[in-house]
């Protein structure tokens, strides 16, 4: 079903009313996005989907749906971070965040991926699991093979020797066009190298110049043939064993 404003701003709603089903709804589609400026009460200048998925664990402690939504997105945060205070720390203060940003929200990952693990989450789960215990640092084990199904929408451009990026990652032909459609909006059109990638059981079977189906700055989807995915999809939240991608939105710049 497609999405829309009307579908974020009925969500929103009912999440605001305490429905825990529609917070976690939220947040997993906010995990899709970068930050509108004029929601910046969602929880923070970075992560808009934070104060909904907060509220979906307080609400369900064992729903290990929004277990390993919440736990995902902190370990992006960690490794976000971490990043920043290579390059410069400075930057951490403009976001309300100081040096004990990383501590914090290790500790916090750690523990709810123990709760992930005591929930026993589904088997088609377990790689990218794993994959998030190395990520944290909590497990040196490699992740198994898995062969997930997933989209990759990649944006990105080089200014002198920078190269910025923005990298969505979804597993639902839906959620990808909206994400893109919110990315070009946010962005006022995007960084200017705009592709999406289908893999499909860990292969990718397709890859597409979204650059040349633009039209007023946004993405005519009549006229993009988005492969269908089958296999077991990459679950929400986790991150894809062996790639270095995240479920969601991430940006960065190198």
């Amino acid at each position: 079903m497609a999405i829309t404003n009307e579908t974020i701003t009925r969500l929103r709603s009912t999440a605001a009313a305490g429905d825990a089903q529609a917070a976690l709804e939220l947040g997993r589609l906010l995990c899709l996005t970068a930050l509108d400026p004029a929601e910046s009460g969602d929880g923070g200048p970075t992560w808009p989907e934070e104060h909904w998925l907060r509220a979906a664990v307080k609400a369900r402690p064992d729903d290990v749906e929004a277990l390993t939504l919440l736990t995902g997105r902190l370990a992006q945060q960690i490794s976000y971070w971490e990043a920043v205070l290579d390059m410069n720390p400075d930057v951490m203060a403009e976001y309300g965040e100081d040096e004990d940003t990383v501590g914090r929200r290790q500790i916090e990952a750690e523990e709810l991926y123990a709760r992930i693990r005591a929930a026993g989450p589904l088997g088609h789960a377990e790689a990218g699991l794993d994959e998030l215990a190395v990520l944290l640092g909590v497990s040196g084990k490699p992740a198994s093979e898995a062969a997930y199904s997933f989209y990759v929408l990649e944006d990105e451009a080089q200014s002198g020797s920078v190269r910025h990026s923005a990298t969505v990652v979804a597993s639902d032909a839906d959620e990808i066009r909206w994400a893109c459609d919110k990315w070009l909006a946010l962005s006022e059109g995007g960084f200017g190298a705009l592709t999406l990638i289908t893999y499909v059981d860990a292969t990718e079977v397709s890859s597409i110049d979204l650059d040349q189906h633009l039209v007023d700055g946004f993405v005519d989807w009549d006229a993009v043939a988005v492969p269908e995915l089958s296999g077991p999809r990459l679950p929400a939240g986790l991150p894809v064993p062996g790639r270095g991608l995240y479920y969601g939105f991430s940006g960065g710049a190198e």
